[in-house]
């Protein structure tokens, strides 16, 4: 299993191809050196190595575009910026040819990417990524293996000895990429404006690839010795089988505790094994390749552990001096079996809205972060960090339990790992933003919602026309967990002259519902069956044209036969419109972009089953309305975050 090659030797290889003829595999030793002529990768792993680079060539090249992406979308976001504050008209729009040639061109790459089809009831067992996500998997498969077999038909006894001498090449060049897309420190991630957790995907799916390349380098090589009966005798005098089995068989194990059930089932399990056999995997391997005629191929796993150490450190650095000085939490029963975490940190004095930190509270969890959107603003909140947690199990049901059994002012010592940015744009840039949030979702939208106000107040030109704030939730008495919040952000954005709508939608609530119906829980089924869908449409809707749409969407919402709707307002909350059902997000974005005066944002955070819904409804609605492709409607920039 012989993979390196020998950088020294300048001894050509033979013309020839190399042939059986005259060999006696009855006779050991004439056996033993045929066997050892299917080996020489002298030239063979020069090749290799070269493909392997190749592949490189390729990552950056994709980084690189990702990376031109990005510098181009906050170049435009920007020249609004400035539009604005020169009081120009519609900042939000496309005016010239460069920027209207980019939303035309990312109008033609969203809509087929923000899809997902996914099961979502059995998204435990299963999770299919976005289309965008799958057409980049896809691509990534594709070329590597192109790289394994294009310009590689070696005639005679090494044909598939030499395939399999350039997919293990290729194999250990995917364990730096591995590591690029595991960390959370990580370059890539910093270029192409990426949260780890969508990286994550992609760390998935290139240890899937890697797999693959290692299943053809043993395969191929396996199937290249035992054509001639070689099999035993390279298992009996070669190192590298064993120890390539080794790896291997980690390889595989890695993998299959990677799948989502296994997953699930213990989170922290899945790292600390995760982990431990990542190390177990590294050994493996450098013994592996230091078993090949040369070892030059393991330069790629020390690469792999200098960038793991590297991130490690950075990491550790920073961790240390957010927490020099520990913070102090105290914690808040709310309504629903929630949460609030208050915390004073003196260290960290600002971050953006929709960061995230992973939460250590020695008294509750020891062994991992609990990861938690910030619901405040640097700003806001007298300046500390604010969470909220529903209890689920473990840590979040020990905090509950705490915050019950203690007094307001009990304190508890917490570290923080982060603050960690979300990789949104700034939504102040656009001219209509649509919030949507399902349950402690709002955490992350409220946190937006704060800091445009905040921005708003400070009398900042910001090219926001209307901001669309949609939150769903079981019960109507968990609107008090941010209330306040909500009341004081709607008030300064009125006072900016922002036009604001708010509604939030109550899926499960008997009391609610029975004032709506007798029947109770509106949608049918019980009040354990309120995942946010999106209701399914007459099919006679999707021949309308745009003018009957305009028409539609300035008139009634149409509603599916399972939801019902009753409009009401809280007192705590009078900007805010209550509803019983749930939301049709096609008219609603519908409505918005027919309304638009420049490009509009849409900001999800939730189940997985509120953003599988918001994501068709945009794709469906963008494709009717044929936005930023001729039809002078602006296009939908959407951002998605998910929680488990």
């Amino acid at each position: 299993m012989d993979m390196g090659m020998d950088m020294g030797g300048d001894s050509p290889s033979s013309s020839s191809p190399l042939n059986a003829t005259g060999v006696d595999f009855s006779n050991e030793t004439q056996a033993f050196d045929f066997l050892q002529e299917i080996l020489d990768d002298s030239t063979l792993g020069a090749i290799g190595n070269q493909y392997a680079r190749y592949f490189w060539y390729g990552v950056v090249v994709v980084i690189g575009i990702a990376s031109l992406c990005n510098i181009a979308q906050r170049s435009v976001l920007w020249m609004r910026l400035r539009a604005s504050a020169r009081n120009r008209s519609r900042p939000a729009t496309s005016t010239n040819f460069f920027t209207q040639s980019l939303a035309t061109a990312a109008a033609l790459l969203r809509e087929p990417s923000y899809l997902q089809i996914t099961p979502v009831a059995a998204s435990r067992w299963v999770k299919v990524p976005p289309l965008g996500h799958i057409y980049i998997i896809v691509a990534y498969f594709g070329f590597i293996l192109a790289l394994v077999f294009i310009n590689n038909n070696v005639p005679g006894a090494q044909h598939y000895q030499a395939l399999g001498i350039r997919a293990g090449w290729l194999g250990a060049a995917q364990v730096p990429l591995l590591i690029l897309t595991s960390s959370k420190t990580n370059l890539i991630g910093f270029l192409v404006n990426s949260s780890v957790e969508r990286l994550n995907i992609y760390h998935r799916w290139v240890s899937r690839g890697l797999l693959l390349l290692a299943t053809l380098h043993f395969g191929l090589q396996s199937h290249a010795w035992n054509i001639y009966g070689l099999m035993a005798m390279e298992w009996q005098t070669d190192a590298c089988p064993p120890t390539g089995m080794a790896a291997y068989a980690i390889l595989l194990w890695m993998n299959l505790t990677s799948l989502a059930p296994l997953r699930f089932f213990s989170y922290k399990i899945f790292v600390v094994q995760h982990l431990l056999t990542y190390f177990g995997f590294t050994i493996a391997i450098v013994y592996h390749l230091y078993g090949t005629s040369s070892p030059y191929s393991t330069n790629y796993i020390y690469i792999s552990i200098a960038l793991y150490l590297v991130g490690q450190l950075i990491r550790f650095v920073r961790t240390v001096i957010v927490n020099i000085r520990p913070s102090k939490a105290t914690l808040t029963v709310l309504e629903g079996d929630a949460t609030e975490i208050r915390l004073s940190s003196r260290q960290i004095k600002s971050w953006g809205a929709g960061s995230y930190v992973r939460l250590f509270m020695p008294r509750f969890n020891i062994v991992l972060g609990h990861p938690a959107t910030i619901l405040s603003t640097s700003s806001s909140h007298d300046g500390d960090m604010v969470f909220i947690l529903r209890a689920r199990g473990g840590f979040t049901r020990r905090l509950l339990k705490a915050a019950e059994a203690g007094s307001h002012q009990s304190e508890y010592l917490a570290f923080i790992d982060g603050p960690y940015p979300s990789p949104h744009a700034d939504f102040a840039c656009f001219d209509t933003l649509i919030l949507i949030a399902g349950s402690t979702g709002v955490t992350f939208t409220l946190s937006i919602l704060l800091d445009i106000a905040r921005r708003a107040q400070a009398k900042q030109s910001l090219p926001l026309r209307t901001l669309h704030f949609t939150w769903v939730i079981k019960r109507r008495s968990w609107i008090s967990w941010v209330s306040e919040e909500l009341q004081s952000a709607f008030n300064m954005l009125h006072e900016a002259g922002i036009e604001t709508v708010c509604n939030i939608h109550i899926t499960c609530d008997d009391d609610i519902a029975n004032d709506v119906s007798a029947g109770g829980c509106q949608c049918g089924e019980g009040c354990g069956c309120c995942q946010v869908q999106e209701e399914k449409q007459d099919s006679e809707s999707n021949q309308q044209t745009s003018l009957d749409k305009e028409k539609e969407a300035e008139g009634n919402t149409v509603q599916s036969s399972r939801t019902q709707s009753s409009a009401t307002s809280d007192a705590d909350l009078p900007y805010a419109e209550i509803q019983v059902g749930r939301p049709t997000f096609r008219n609603l974005l519908e409505r918005r972009v027919l309304q638009a005066q420049g490009e509009t944002a849409v900001a999800v955070c939730g189940p997985l089953g509120l953003s599988v819904a918001v994501r068709a409804a945009v794709v469906k609605v963008s494709d009717d309305l044929a936005v930023d492709k001729g039809s002078k409607l602006s296009g939908v920039y959407m951002h998605i975050e998910n929680f488990e």
